[in-house]
């Protein structure tokens, strides 16, 4: 019976064969849409799950408010860690971690900068599962003046990953630090990103105060005993803050600051990170519940088309329908024959699907900066993707199946049977629905373009262009600085340089409590800063509001030294910088000016409170503006006095606007993929359209000659086809505009600047979705108005 059913279903699916491609291609695509993002969303949801313990794993975070400043910070202070292991028997095991950045190693005559590495407890290795090449991990941290390599790190310093225990690397061309161990690179889908680990009780690479409790920029991670409940370890916090850490910053009496200590679970850190401080650049769970909910919808569209075809089709079967009830078929065979149908269509759409998947996943995991895989040898993937065509397959044809199956035979075979208004109302609602959503995601992708157009053209205060930034990051390098200051402005081509150790469209700076001081009151406001010298505002082309700039007359002088922004000022209350001074060195000092708000990362941030410091001493990067008609003649220049001065040593750069850029990459990624997704959905919903109008057209075949000997014009019928139909669109675009207001403001709430919401981004959308549909469906009533009438009427 059941081979038989296949054989019948194949035979239909060969001898319709317009029907067969719409809804092939239809399920194919929707199931390829859904399997790639599905993707996507898995590799998001299991970040750092792969970890022996990561049920047991725990970060602490903490969020400090004091007066008007606040800080939610994914740190805490040295301390903490060992203090928390010893206090609280639930707590099996502490480690603490630094993240850091560009730090110069050396082998020989080789040397290169490591562009992430991290500074780890020698407990790393008992939280976290990395598989180790060579060394024991148990022992590989225990000695300060060691280091571990990963595969990648080994193969660019030595060309191999064997035989390199106990080999010397010079870190910062000062350290000589011994390879302890070598491990295969941390896998994507791992928190933590680095190239070599470091001890962290290295004092002399580790700058962190072991004993400050107010020193906050350490991670520290617990691991807690497997019967342990997290929640009352975070009710011990208030008692545990009191004892050790409110006497530290200055809180005796406990009541000046709010100070939170709370544990969040390893395998909610990629994605429930953002909003703390130094980790904007972090996941967010809403881009994995928009995308779930794209490719849901993308498939459920898929899914309909199926449905409006096969119901569709409904009068065209009704004859076949009534022979096989007269003949003696039971509904539940119809049934049956129905459903293996669909289950047959379905599982051909996961064929092509797969091979779908397998020619566009290499683009995909471009665009989505992913290295994602479907392993069709494993057996339970290809199970999870068989038993899912099968459900597709089932839900597609379930409603068809019950609805031709309940045919009446007499009715049929006598020529009066004619298509419910129910089923009729059913196609529209669905074709409603399809165009709803694809409205939705037409209205989408233009607030998407727009804002990130935004984005990347608004200006930001400052010239980024033409502005080099080369990194010092040895102290060897650093005290050639002055002189490479003094020959690169030797050139015309060099238009200004500058030393800082503040960063401008990379990562945060640091954070310290400045105290001002205005009307005998004292404000203390905690503050982004960094060291400048008097060249910094010029070399970027800040604007200054009041006061004035550095003078190179104050170079030994701190009075004057200190400049701040707009948002500062703000922040203050003060109406102009001389309002009150500001104390710096435990002296209180005057503003010597105001610089204008200017954005030093991406437009999802604020502009925050900024003060900048005048040191001409301390930096570790040098910012050199360049004559924009002669930039690789300058380039080529600044290399040549680099490796002059400081021979044998990576010269590597970047631009401050290719900085800034980066900072948008992933929001262009993903909206590369809502943009891609979108037009996917939109075509799987015109090919149910095209698929509805052909059947129309087809049913009114005799009506359209009719017409035309009656002297009906192409126009005039072109539009009785089109009209039921858009009348559809224009319902859908009523339903989705509210739906796409609601979502696009929920989506534009993450940046802090933004486009607004406007009238012309939904009528232009409504006028796509329009057009998309008149497309669609003017071609096949199009053909049928051009047929010739003596072959419409010719069997009448």
């Amino acid at each position: 019976m059941f081979l038989n059913y296949i054989k019948i279903a194949w035979r239909n699916l060969i001898r319709n064969k317009t029907y067969s491609l719409l809804t092939l291609l239809g399920l194919a695509s929707g199931m390829t849409c859904a399997m790639l993002l599905g993707l996507y969303v898995y590799d998001e949801l299991t970040f750092d799950r792969y970890h022996t313990n990561a049920a047991n794993i725990y970060r602490l975070n903490v969020h400090v408010k004091w007066g008007d400043n606040e800080l939610n910070m994914g740190v805490g202070s040295a301390p903490m860690g060992p203090t928390l292991r010893q206090e609280f028997p639930e707590i099996r095991n502490v480690v603490r971690i630094i993240p850091s950045h560009d730090m110069l190693f050396r082998v020989g005559q080789k040397a290169l900068y490591a562009k992430d590495f991290i500074y780890a407890d020698s407990t790393l290795f008992s939280f976290f599962d990395y598989s180790f090449i060579d060394g024991i991990p148990r022992t590989a941290l225990l000695q300060p003046n060691t280091i571990i390599l990963t595969q990648k790190m080994a193969l660019a310093l030595f060309g191999r990953t064997n035989g390199l225990l106990s080999k010397v690397i010079e870190v910062k061309n000062e350290h000589p630090l011994t390879v302890s161990g070598i491990i295969q690179d941390p896998p994507a889908n791992h928190h933590l990103s680095f190239e070599a680990v470091l001890p962290y009780v290295n004092r002399q690479l580790n700058e962190v105060n072991l004993d400050k409790w107010d020193n906050f920029g350490t991670s520290t991670y617990v691991l807690l005993q497997s019967n342990s409940d997290v929640r009352r370890l975070d009710h011990k916090m208030p008692a545990f803050y009191k004892k050790y850490i409110a006497q530290a910053i200055g809180d005796a009496t406990g009541k000046g600051v709010t100070f939170d200590i709370r544990f969040q679970p390893l395998t909610d850190m990629h994605l429930h990170s953002s909003h703390l401080l130094g980790e904007e650049k972090g996941s967010n769970i809403a881009y994995v519940y928009t995308f779930s909910a794209i490719g849901l919808f993308i498939l459920l569209i898929a899914i309909v088309n199926y449905v409006n075809l096969a119901t569709a089709r409904s009068t065209g079967r009704a004859r076949e329908i009534g022979v096989r009830k007269a003949i003696g078929s039971l509904r539940t065979q119809l049934i049956g024959q129905f459903l293996t149908e669909s289950t047959l269509l379905s599982l051909l759409a996961l064929l092509t699907s797969l091979i779908l998947v397998q020619v566009l996943l290499p683009l995909f995991n471009y665009i989505a900066a992913k290295s994602l895989l479907m392993d069709l040898w494993n057996s339970q993937i290809m199970g999870v993707l068989v038993g899912f065509s099968l459900l597709i397959g089932l839900v597609s044809g379930l409603y068809p199946a019950f609805l031709l199956s309940r045919f009446k035979p007499v009715a049929v075979l006598k020529g009066t049977f004619t298509a419910s208004s129910s089923g009729i109302l059913l196609r529209q609602s669905l074709v409603v629905f399809q165009f709803t959503v694809s409205s939705v995601m037409i209205v989408g992708t233009f607030v998407v373009y727009q804002q990130l157009q935004y984005m990347r053209h608004t200006q930001l205060g400052f010239n980024q262009e033409q502005v080099l930034v080369l990194p010092l990051k040895a102290p060897a390098i650093q005290r050639t600085a002055t002189v490479l200051k003094d020959r690169f402005l030797r050139n015309p081509v060099i238009k200004g340089v500058s030393l800082t150790n503040g960063s401008v469209g990379g990562d945060m700076n640091d954070k310290s409590t400045f105290s001002f001081y205005a009307g005998g009151k004292e404000q203390s406001i905690s503050t982004e800063y960094f060291s400048v010298d008097q060249d910094f505002v010029n070399v970027l082309q800040i604007g200054l509001k009041e006061g004035n700039n550095f003078s190179p007359e104050l170079v030994n002088d701190s009075t004057d030294a200190v400049l701040v922004n707009e948002a500062m000022l703000k922040r203050l209350g003060w109406k102009n910088r001389k309002a009150g001074l500001v104390e710096l060195d435990t002296k209180r000092i005057p503003i010597a000016g105001v610089i204008r708000d200017f954005h030093m990362r991406s437009l999802r941030n604020k502009i925050e409170p900024l003060v900048l410091v005048l040191n001409q001493d301390r930096g570790d990067k040098l910012l050199v503006r360049m004559a924009p008609q002669n930039v690789p003649g300058a380039l080529a220049y600044i290399r040549s006095i680099y490796e002059r001065v400081n021979p044998n040593q990576p010269f590597e750069y970047t631009f401050l606007d290719q900085t800034f850029a980066q900072q948008y990459r992933a929001d262009e990624r993903k909206g590369k993929l809502f943009l891609g997704f979108s037009g996917m959905a939109i075509f799987i919903a015109c090919l149910g359209l095209f698929g509805l109008a052909t059947f129309t057209a087809e049913q009114r075949r005799k009506e359209i000659g009719v017409r035309k000997v009656l002297g009906a014009s192409v126009s005039s019928l072109v539009v009785l086809l089109s009209r039921d139909f858009l009348k559809l669109v224009f319902i859908a675009l009523v339903l989705g505009t509210p739906l796409a207001y609601l979502a696009m403001k929920r989506w534009l709430a993450d940046f802090a600047y933004r486009v607004e919401l406007d009238w012309w981004m939904f009528a232009l959308a409504g006028l796509l979705a329009v057009g998309i549909a008149l497309f669609t469906i003017s071609f096949q009533s199009i053909r049928a108005a051009l047929v010739n009438p003596v072959k419409s009427l010719r069997s009448e």
